[in-house]
């Protein structure tokens, strides 16, 4: 008589735990898998971006190597400058004179009531000729004197000068406007003769 067996598959039917947590462990390799692809990614385009700026240093290495040759190059080629250069330099430097800082601070120091209307050069003497209103409270003199001694006692403008002078005024009408014309003699230093 024959043996019969009855087979049964426990593996057949898996329970309701197990396919959650076989669930649960798929899950988490996909989410590891996203990580790793994530990270290799991120590690990829950092090195992408080191080689960029590696050709960018590599570039202005050369640059800087090429300017340094061509200092060198003009270094070499320069003229060296002797003492008495320097020291004639210096000279021009100390005794040139400004016309236009001595003349703009001229400009501040001219009240509204008195214009320039002429300058002139001539023998190291600087002469302004202006004209100033009249009033009735004071002399004619006295209007002049005051601008002069406004010149005179401003450093930067008279420190250019040996002296600042009064030459003379005359008294006009024009239109019925009773004005002063006035001239002002200064006699520049010695030391500033240069019209630089």
């Amino acid at each position: 008589m024959s043996k019969q067996y009855i087979i049964i598959n426990l593996n057949k039917a898996e329970s309701a735990e197990t396919l959650i947590e076989r669930s649960k462990e798929r899950v988490r390799w996909i989410l590891f898998g996203l990580l790793v692809t994530v990270l290799l990614g991120a590690n990829v385009r950092v090195w992408m971006i080191s080689l960029g700026y590696n050709g960018i240093i590599e570039q202005k290495e050369t640059e800087i190597g090429r300017l340094k040759g061509e200092i060198d190059q003009l270094q070499s080629q320069g003229k060296n400058l002797s003492k008495y250069d320097i020291l004639s330099f210096a000279d021009l430097e100390q005794d040139r004179f400004l016309w236009a800082q001595n003349l703009e601070k001229m400009g501040s120091l001219t009240p509204g009531d008195i214009a320039i209307t002429g300058l002139r050069y001539k023998r190291n003497k600087l002469v302004l000729k202006g004209i100033a209103l009249t009033f009735e409270d004071r002399k004619d003199f006295e209007i002049i004197d005051e601008y002069v001694q406004t010149l005179r006692n401003n450093e930067e403008f008279s420190g250019d000068f040996n002296r600042i002078k009064y030459v003379g005024h005359s008294k006009v009408s024009i239109r019925g406007q009773d004005i002063i014309r006035f001239e002002i003699e200064a006699s520049i230093k010695k030391n500033n003769k240069k019209l630089f």
